[in-house]
């Protein structure tokens, strides 16, 4: 068995400050690296937040009001869907279409975007008033919102709803429809 010797012992002394200088050098070294990729995921969030495409948001109203006409399609019951929207390929393609269009084709397009719709559908009769309120309708996470009244006259009988309102009122005439919005 060899004896180490003192002058070997002290050497190794002398070396260990620098074996920690570099240890702690390397722990730190990639404690920065950590840091500094979760700033960079946090700061391209921000960005995206401020240059993305809008994303999804949380509806906040209180309430929406149908008035039917005493003429209200031509004295005809009126089938209508609201229509909230999480995908905006799904709303692009929504906007396209004249309400008949939405009525006749709504299975198809629920089975090309599975996920991307959330219908509350109603019937009115002419002088039917029907107020909905928040409970009633939800505050879902949506890209927008879009109203189909399947009238019997001809024309898009559609209306993209504004997202910043705090309540609508929805006047169905003889042969269209208006809304007034509240802002919040």
């Amino acid at each position: 068995m060899t004896a180490i010797s003192t002058s070997h012992f002290k050497n190794r002394l002398k070396r260990w400050p620098v074996y920690l200088a570099i240890a702690s050098g390397l722990i730190n070294f990639s404690g920065c690296a950590m840091i500094g990729s979760m700033a960079n995921v946090v700061a391209s969030s921000t960005a995206n937040l401020f240059t993305g495409s809008p994303g999804p948001s949380f509806l906040d109203w209180k309430a929406m009001t149908l008035v039917a006409a005493p003429d209200v399609n031509q004295n005809s019951p009126l089938a209508i869907d609201l229509v909230f929207v999480r995908d905006a390929a799904a709303l692009e393609k929504i906007l396209t279409l004249p309400a008949a269009k939405w009525f006749a084709s709504k299975d198809e397009i629920l089975k090309t975007y599975p996920n991307a719709f959330t219908i509350k559908s109603w019937e009115l009769v002419p002088q039917q008033v029907l107020q909905l309120s928040e409970d009633a309708l939800g505050s879902p996470r949506v890209n927008g919102m879009v109203l189909f009244a399947d009238y019997i006259t001809p024309g898009d009988h559609r209306a993209l709803l504004p997202m910043g309102s705090a309540a609508f009122l929805v006047d169905l005439d003889a042969r269209s429809f208006s809304v007034k919005s509240k802002p919040r």
